[in-house]
């Protein structure tokens, strides 16, 4: 981070006081926005109004109790260099700690209990699989990831993983502890992969998952409810049970003059001045969930007529190639959906006592499990205790995921999709081996179901200008926010890509002087790309000659193009010139001095 532009504040915009701000969509993006132009660009709270077609805010980000146990649909991956999240973050007050704030409460819970698995790959029923810090790839991986990292995203535009790789490639340890805690899968875009690949992927120890970060609680009462309290304090409005399902423009469809919605079943709409900003959020990954339990299945939602956040967008797309093509995106839900489970345990501790000593990590320490047998590919974490701040003593919560549930279970022979909230327990111990205490955990555990039909929407194979940038081409006064724009260089399915958003809408909506937080550039960190070689070829310890690869003299010219490629694709070092006229850099004088010239 450069602490110097980071912390500088701006003078405040002219004419801000006389303008008003309606953001469409209470999640993350939308907390974010209100906070960036309360806190960043000094805009009066009170001109600031977020509305949410649900009864609370926080979209994908939810924690709540439910009369027989906890629901959470969802588990955030954080990790130190998702800098706008803890730009934000350092702005907000800690509902705990006086004098402190949210990113605070963050750390200090981190350097307590930080995250450490050994026990990231389950096999046998109940095994740790000894095999699975070995990353060494084939050869042929290796050079068809540098085909892709090597790549522009052009070039790769509509191309899914399985067009690069084999059927044993989505068999290797890399692939198995990547794809299960991001959710990647073989027919997944190969843009979007590559952007993982350079922005995180292969951190040292990737496989022990240090450098991932938890939060005291579940992060609607770690996160969310911090900002939201902070910004009811500042004088936000709040208008909930608010559904927007499109925006009136100009000829140009460049100026919002009106928001279309409907509250409470009623007809409404809202006038924008020119001068007055609208940011928009296109679509979630929660869009649409359907809920069971223990036994209840949670049927998957195939409404098309309303897709909340997602029907804004389909209805801007139709007004102009510039806001998109959704279409990418949402018309394949058995490609797209997954379940989620979320068990309460209640009065049963010996399920969880057995879960710390199968991994040798507390509760909430070990992360993920993934389970490399599982055919509807499980994982399965659990937390540490209270993740709810009204947490009973007895009371023990864990979330799970199935990625493949089209397949049929291991042990119940359904699948995934239609099974019950119990018999999904039966099929986590099953791999747990676990059975024998099979009664007692059901009788005991009260199992909240999600079928999620977007999920992975956005990780569908695409190409450029599929989905809209932040500020589409032309516009004055809207903004787009959320996972489904288009942000240089960073990923989406991330808290982070959501805040970036409306940091980035913000900024860019009030030309506000001073640049945007850079995406981590850990791509060009030798450091970062020395581990990545070293992981990938097994070599432990320094390089030797005899790891070296043996040259062809025919393949010299070729890979004279590549290296060439990859160094020209290095943007240029920070320019060090502090002035606001950033071209003057590129120039060789400007200012004509009268002084005469040396011979």
């Amino acid at each position: 981070m450069d602490i110097y532009q980071t912390m500088y504040r701006p003078l405040k915009p002219a004419g801000i006081d006389d303008r008003r701000a309606n953001i469409v969509g209470g999640g993350i993006a939308g907390l974010a926005t209100a906070a960036f132009l309360i806190d960043d660009a000094q805009m009066p709270a009170r001109n600031i109004t977020i509305y949410e077609k649900k009864p609370v805010m926080g979209g994908s980000m939810d924690g709540t109790k439910r009369a027989a146990g906890y629901l959470c649909r969802a588990e955030r991956e954080l990790e130190p260099y998702m800098e706008c999240l803890w730009y934000l973050c350092s702005k907000i007050p800690s509902l705990e700690n006086p004098g402190r704030t949210v990113l605070d409460d963050v750390v200090d819970f981190n350097r307590d209990e930080p995250i450490h698995s050994e026990a990231r790959v389950i096999i046998n029923q109940g095994e740790i699989d000894s095999h699975y810090h070995d990353y060494k790839l084939a050869p042929k991986y290796a050079e068809a990831m540098r085909k892709i990292i090597g790549s522009s995203e052009a070039e790769l535009a509509n191309k899914s993983l399985d067009e690069f790789f084999d059927a044993d490639f989505f068999k290797t340890n890399f692939w198995t502890c990547f794809h299960s805690q991001l959710a990647f899968k073989h027919y997944h875009s190969v843009i979007e992969c590559r952007r993982y690949w350079q922005r995180f992927t292969f951190i040292t120890r990737h496989e022990y998952l240090e450098g991932f970060i938890h939060t005291k609680y579940n992060e609607y009462d770690a996160i969310i409810l911090p900002i939201e309290r902070w910004l009811i304090d500042q004088g936000v409005t709040f208008v909930n049970n608010f559904k927007v399902t499109d925006l009136a423009f100009d000829d140009n469809h460049n100026t919002v003059n009106q928001i279309i919605a409907t509250q409470d079943d009623l007809p409404a709409t809202i006038d924008v001045a020119p001068q007055d900003l609208v940011f928009v959020t296109t679509g979630s990954i929660s869009e649409n969930s359907t809920f069971g339990d223990n036994h209840t299945i949670a049927k998957t939602n195939r409404d098309t007529t309303d897709m909340g956040t997602f029907t804004i967008w389909q209805n801007l797309a139709k007004k102009d190639e510039k806001f998109g093509h959704p279409e990418k995106f949402l018309g394949q839900i058995d490609k797209t959906k997954w379940i989620s489970f979320f068990p309460t345990v209640k009065g049963y501790p010996e399920f969880f006592k057995r879960i710390e000593r199968l991994s040798g990590s507390p509760a909430g320490t070990g992360g993920l499990m993934t389970f490399k047998d599982s055919n509807w590919d499980l994982s399965f974490e659990i937390h540490h205790k209270p993740f709810f701040p009204y947490q009973a003593d007895d009371e023990e919560v864990g979330w799970g995921y199935g990625l493949y549930g089209e397949h049929v279970g291991n042990y119940i022979k359904k699948r995934m999709w239609d099974c019950t909230g119990d018999e999904i327990m039966t099929e986590l111990l099953y791999h747990l081996g676990m059975l024998d205490i099979k009664d007692e955990v059901l009788a005991h555990t009260y199992m909240s179901t999600a079928m999620m039909p977007y999920c992975t929407a956005q990780f569908m194979p695409r190409q450029l200008g599929d989905r809209p940038k932040v500020i589409p081409a032309g516009c004055t006064n809207l903004a787009l926010l959320g996972q489904f724009v288009e942000i240089d260089d960073d990923v989406v399915f991330t808290v982070e890509t959501s805040v970036r958003t409306g940091l980035e809408a913000v900024y860019g909506l009030l030309h506000f002087d001073k640049a945007v937080l850079e995406v981590n550039p850990s791509r060009y960190d030798i450091r970062y790309l020395l581990e990545r070689i070293k992981r990938f070829a097994g070599i432990h310890g320094a390089i030797t000659a005899a790891d070296l690869p043996n040259l062809d003299p025919a393949q010299l010219p070729e890979l004279q193009a590549s290296l060439l490629k990859l160094i020209n694709d290095v943007p240029p070092y920070y320019q060090m010139y502090l002035g606001r006229d950033q071209t003057i850099p590129q120039k060789a004088a400007v200012l004509h001095p009268q002084a005469p010239r040396s011979k």
